[in-house]
């Protein structure tokens, strides 16, 4: 063979394309030899068109690899898109402009641009062309199908309507699918306690470019009615009747109600009677705004603490109601307005619950004032949460503004601020640290019943429910929370848990004694109804035990 040459490239140096050519001058040419040299020079990427001529001249054979070069790139221009910037996709494309294309690497940044989408959650995005004419002035197109939704369709409904089922999903017809989306929208179903179990699987659509989304559900009971009878030493016999529909009319609406009697163990002691009766339109309007209607009888005792010392036990009756709108802003921001009506009626106790009037005296509380209350609330809350129900990670902020009114007839002038942050860390395994921080601030003639509250189970767990009382708070809490599954299968739905709790109360009499503190352990079971809670907490003057429904926060 006497030479090797290249012939049609104008960009592409020779030297660059003999460097993948096998034959050398002087070899022995074979077709198959010529066959793989001609796939290599191909495979470089930057030509339309490589074939190999063997000519024959005295000194040997001159091979001749013909090439024809991929235009020159002068610009990319970017079709279909419309969840990702232009800007975005061209440079995860990567080709550079002003060079021959290259459409190795042109493929290579087909699948660059598909896994920027599928990244952000568009796992249906396809790129269907890409290519450069020579005579649209070598502009590189690329075409995108970024997999829209035809039609949200539900399987399993037999209660709920259909409507109200969509109502939870913000996945439009006609909107970009995204996993994630889905992903939040499923689980805002099944935080809803309407079902049991909610999965989906996007089917194809009337066409390659569009998908059906189908989600499957299977709807829990909800309508609960309990009876329940007790006995308690201060409280005597008691009786409940509790009702609850969550799923009213197929409507998502909840309506409760929950009564308590009880039979006094002493003659000084009234019986008591308590109501809550509630209801819950979810989505009033097509901005999704929410209405709470709440009337309300509550008998509590409640003693007062000043200087470490019981000044007073007393029952506290609250009657009234409130109505409440609530309307999201957007997918984690909630905007409210309360408004509250109540009533407070004290009936003072002997301070030894076994005592009577007289000879112990029935003191009235010095800062407990019966009357009633007409209040307006606004409230913002921004839930990063990854749920709801049980969260494992994220935040949730909220503040809340409360004005008592006058003008509307309230017989106190008061006006209270308070703001919350809560996050939740995992540590990996299920397991996280929670933590709140929170803190309260009130002006104005504040009665004891509307003062800020410390000790109870969501407060101050090692004290009383609402100890320490004042005008002014501070409060934190952390917790360490652990799956015990892995001491025992029985205990796969049981959590550990370790918790601190601080705070102080100041502006009145029955403020704190400066920052106070308690330590616990309690243990969470996931069942039905929701998280059941146990808590111990070890406080300054001994043990309290709490049994909830839910975390604390």
């Amino acid at each position: 063979m006497a030479a090797v040459e290249v012939v049609g490239n104008k960009f592409i140096p020779t030297a660059q394309i003999l460097a993948v050519v096998s034959i050398k001058a002087g070899d022995v040419v074979t077709p198959e030899q010529l066959r793989r040299d001609v796939e290599a020079i191909a495979e470089l990427g930057w030509f339309a068109d490589v074939s190999v001529r063997a000519e024959t001249e005295p000194a040997g054979v001159r091979v001749v690899f013909l090439v024809v070069e991929n235009p020159r790139v002068v610009a990319v221009v970017v079709e279909g898109n419309t969840v990702v910037a232009a800007a975005e996709i061209v440079r995860a494309l990567d080709i550079p402009i002003g060079e021959v294309l290259n459409t190795k690497r042109a493929r290579d940044g087909v699948r660059a641009v598909e896994k920027l989408y599928e990244e952000r959650g568009y796992v249906l995005a396809r790129v269907v062309d890409i290519g450069l004419d020579p005579a649209d002035d070598g502009r590189l197109r690329l075409r995108l199908a970024e997999g829209r939704v035809e039609e949200v369709v539900f399987r399993g409904l037999t209660k709920t309507q259909p409507a109200v089922a969509r109502r939870y999903v913000r996945l439009r017809p006609g909107d970009v699918f995204n996993v994630r989306q889905l992903n939040a929208d499923l689980q805002r179903l099944f935080e809803t306690g309407l079902f049991e179990s909610v999965q989906a699987r996007p089917q194809p659509g009337s066409t390659p470019e569009a998908a059906v989304i189908e989600i499957e559900v299977k709807e829990a009971r909800t309508g609960e009615v309990s009876f329940g009878v007790g006995y308690s030493a201060t409280e005597g016999l008691t009786g409940q009747i509790a009702y609850r529909e969550r799923n009213w009319r197929g409507r998502a609406q909840t309506v409760a109600l929950r009564a308590e009697r009880g039979f006094s163990p002493t003659a000084t002691q009234a019986a008591k009677f308590t109501f809550v009766l509630s209801f819950r339109e979810p989505f009033l309007d097509q901005q999704q705004t929410s209405l709470d209607l709440n009337l309300y009888q509550t008998v509590a005792t409640q003693t007062e603490v000043s200087g470490g010392a019981t000044t007073a036990r007393f029952d506290l009756e609250r009657t009234g109601s409130l109505a409440e709108v609530a309307r999201p802003l957007d997918a984690y921001t909630t905007v409210g307005l309360r408004l509250r009506s109540e009533r407070a009626a004290i009936t003072p106790l002997p301070i030894d619950p076994s005592g009577t009037c007289p000879p112990d005296p029935c003191a009235p509380p010095s800062f407990f004032t019966p009357g009633r209350t007409v209040s307006v609330m606004v409230s913002g809350t921004r839930d990063l949460r990854d749920s709801r129900v049980n969260p494992t990670r994220g935040s949730r902020q909220m503040l809340s503004l409360e004005f008592a009114l006058p003008p509307l007839g309230s017989e106190f002038n008061f006006q209270k601020y308070f703001a919350e942050y809560v996050q939740y860390i995992p540590l990996g395994g299920e397991s996280l640290i929670a933590g709140r921080i929170g803190g309260g601030l009130g002006s104005g003639a504040i009665p004891g019943q509307e003062l800020f509250a410390l000790g109870g189970p969501t407060t101050l767990r090692g004290f009383v429910t609402g100890q320490y009382r004042g005008t002014a708070m501070a409060l934190a809490n952390v917790e360490y929370r652990t799956p015990l599954g892995g001491i025992a299968p029985f205990f796969k739905d049981f959590t550990g848990i370790v918790f601190v709790d601080g705070g102080a109360a100041w502006g009145t009499a029955l403020s704190t004694p400066g920052f106070v503190a308690n330590y616990g352990v309690g243990v969470a079971f996931r069942s039905p109804l929701g998280v059941l809670r146990l808590d111990f907490a070890f406080g300054p003057a001994g043990t309290q035990t709490w049994l909830n429904l839910g975390h604390p926060f």
